[in-house]
Protein backbone atom coordinates (compact mmCIF):
# COMPACT_ATOMS: atom_id res chain seq x y z
CA UNK A 1 0.00 0.00 0.00
CA UNK A 2 1.38 3.54 -1.04
CA UNK A 3 1.17 6.57 1.04
CA UNK A 4 -1.12 8.10 -1.53
CA UNK A 5 -0.58 11.89 0.01
CA UNK A 6 3.48 11.90 -0.12
CA UNK A 7 3.11 10.13 -3.25
CA UNK A 8 1.26 13.39 -4.80
CA UNK A 9 3.32 15.78 -3.13
CA UNK A 10 6.83 14.29 -4.16
CA UNK A 11 5.03 14.86 -8.17
CA UNK A 12 3.91 18.06 -7.11
CA UNK A 13 7.20 19.50 -5.69
CA UNK A 14 8.74 18.26 -8.54
CA UNK A 15 6.89 19.59 -11.28
CA UNK A 16 6.99 23.10 -9.41
CA UNK A 17 11.00 22.77 -9.68
CA UNK A 18 10.70 21.76 -13.24
CA UNK A 19 8.83 24.72 -13.75
CA UNK A 20 11.41 26.94 -12.03
CA UNK A 21 14.25 24.65 -14.00
CA UNK A 22 12.37 25.77 -17.45
CA UNK A 23 12.13 29.28 -16.78
CA UNK A 24 15.72 29.74 -15.58
CA UNK A 25 16.60 27.88 -19.27
CA UNK A 26 14.76 29.49 -21.15
CA UNK A 27 15.67 33.27 -19.77
CA UNK A 28 19.20 32.07 -20.59
CA UNK A 29 18.34 31.33 -24.15
CA UNK A 30 18.77 27.54 -23.71
CA UNK A 31 15.13 27.08 -25.57
CA UNK A 32 15.50 23.50 -26.30
CA UNK A 33 16.54 22.65 -22.67
CA UNK A 34 13.96 25.29 -21.14
CA UNK A 35 11.15 23.09 -23.13
CA UNK A 36 12.45 19.65 -22.05
CA UNK A 37 11.87 21.29 -18.51
CA UNK A 38 8.14 22.10 -19.39
CA UNK A 39 7.49 19.13 -20.83
CA UNK A 40 9.26 17.35 -17.27
CA UNK A 41 7.08 19.82 -15.62
CA UNK A 42 3.65 18.68 -17.18
CA UNK A 43 4.77 15.02 -16.80
CA UNK A 44 5.03 15.51 -13.24
CA UNK A 45 1.71 17.06 -12.67
CA UNK A 46 0.20 14.41 -14.20
CA UNK A 47 1.83 11.75 -12.37
CA UNK A 48 0.33 13.17 -9.35
CA UNK A 49 -2.80 13.27 -10.90
CA UNK A 50 -2.69 10.10 -11.82
CA UNK A 51 -1.79 9.00 -8.27
CA UNK A 52 -4.54 10.62 -6.91
CA UNK A 53 -7.04 8.94 -9.69
CA UNK A 54 -5.75 5.39 -9.33
CA UNK A 55 -4.31 5.62 -5.68
CA UNK A 56 -1.46 3.66 -7.10
CA UNK A 57 2.08 4.43 -8.40
CA UNK A 58 2.11 6.11 -12.08
CA UNK A 59 2.46 4.53 -15.10
CA UNK A 60 6.18 4.93 -16.21
CA UNK A 61 5.97 6.87 -19.53
CA UNK A 62 6.89 10.40 -20.53
CA UNK A 63 3.61 10.59 -23.04
CA UNK A 64 1.34 13.68 -21.54
CA UNK A 65 -1.15 12.39 -23.25
CA UNK A 66 -1.42 8.58 -21.93
CA UNK A 67 -0.94 10.29 -18.20
CA UNK A 68 -3.73 12.69 -18.86
CA UNK A 69 -6.01 9.60 -19.99
CA UNK A 70 -4.44 7.69 -16.50
CA UNK A 71 -5.69 10.74 -14.80
CA UNK A 72 -8.86 11.40 -15.95
CA UNK A 73 -8.18 14.50 -17.25
CA UNK A 74 -9.60 15.69 -20.73
CA UNK A 75 -7.70 18.05 -22.44
CA UNK A 76 -9.68 20.61 -24.41
CA UNK A 77 -8.38 21.10 -28.67
CA UNK A 78 -5.81 23.58 -27.65
CA UNK A 79 -4.61 22.36 -24.82
CA UNK A 80 -4.06 19.06 -26.76
CA UNK A 81 -2.36 21.00 -29.58
CA UNK A 82 -0.02 22.26 -27.39
CA UNK A 83 0.97 18.95 -25.44
CA UNK A 84 1.73 17.28 -28.97
CA UNK A 85 4.01 19.62 -30.01
CA UNK A 86 5.52 19.73 -26.38
CA UNK A 87 5.78 16.16 -26.49
CA UNK A 88 8.54 16.64 -29.50
CA UNK A 89 11.03 18.21 -27.07
CA UNK A 90 10.91 15.50 -24.40
CA UNK A 91 11.92 12.74 -26.94
CA UNK A 92 14.19 14.23 -29.30
CA UNK A 93 15.65 15.86 -26.36
CA UNK A 94 16.84 12.06 -25.35
CA UNK A 95 17.76 11.32 -28.92
CA UNK A 96 19.87 13.48 -30.80
CA UNK A 97 19.03 11.66 -33.95
CA UNK A 98 15.49 12.89 -33.45
CA UNK A 99 16.74 16.48 -32.29
CA UNK A 100 14.24 19.12 -33.45
CA UNK A 101 14.93 22.87 -34.43
CA UNK A 102 15.21 25.14 -31.85
CA UNK A 103 12.26 27.31 -31.62
CA UNK A 104 13.14 31.48 -31.34
CA UNK A 105 12.68 33.03 -28.32
CA UNK A 106 9.76 34.42 -28.90
CA UNK A 107 8.53 30.90 -29.46
CA UNK A 108 9.92 29.69 -26.35
CA UNK A 109 8.22 32.09 -24.30
CA UNK A 110 5.16 31.34 -25.64
CA UNK A 111 5.73 27.44 -24.96
CA UNK A 112 6.67 28.53 -21.44
CA UNK A 113 3.73 30.62 -20.70
CA UNK A 114 1.71 27.70 -21.85
CA UNK A 115 2.91 25.91 -19.95
CA UNK A 116 2.58 27.90 -16.75
CA UNK A 117 -0.98 28.23 -17.13
CA UNK A 118 -1.80 24.22 -18.37
CA UNK A 119 0.22 23.82 -14.57
CA UNK A 120 -1.35 25.86 -12.88
CA UNK A 121 -4.77 24.25 -14.40
CA UNK A 122 -4.05 20.94 -13.42
CA UNK A 123 -2.36 21.68 -10.33
CA UNK A 124 -6.31 23.41 -9.33
CA UNK A 125 -7.48 19.68 -10.04
CA UNK A 126 -5.19 18.24 -7.18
Amino acid sequence: MINIKKQIQYWETGSDEELLNAKIMIDNNRHLAGLFFCHLCLEKILKALVVKETEDHPVRTHHLSLLAEKSGIDFDEDQDKFISKLQLYQLEGRYPEMFPSEPDTTKAKQYFEQTVNLHKWLKAKL
